[in-house]
């Protein structure tokens, strides 16, 4: 994954994501509009051919760490995924039965 900032100013940050999709994307700004931090959390991709997307994030607190919060988000996400994985295993094995 090759993340880019393309902005960052006192309450605001966009990042571009290279070869992700709406998939990661969509995960991360639902992880991050859980944050109390977060104002606002969206994301683009300028087109379905192009293989970039950005995503843009306004913050509550004008000295909030973007990258700390966006890491933040991104533990979080993958913390869910872990619970959907075992989830998932658990009805899988019990439909087996």
């Amino acid at each position: 994954m090759k993340l880019n900032i393309i902005k960052e100013e006192e309450g605001y940050v966009e990042v571009e994501f290279g070869g992700e999709s709406h998939t990661l994307l969509n995960l991360l700004q639902t992880s991050l509009l859980e944050d109390p931090a977060v104002e606002m959390a969206g994301y683009t991709r300028p087109h379905p051919l192009m293989d970039r997307s950005r995503l843009f994030i306004r913050f509550k607190g004008k000295k909030s760490k973007p990258m700390d919060i966006l890491k933040k988000a991104a533990d979080n996400a993958e913390a869910k995924l872990a619970e959907f994985d075992e989830g998932l295993k658990q009805g899988v094995s019990n439909l087996k039965k």
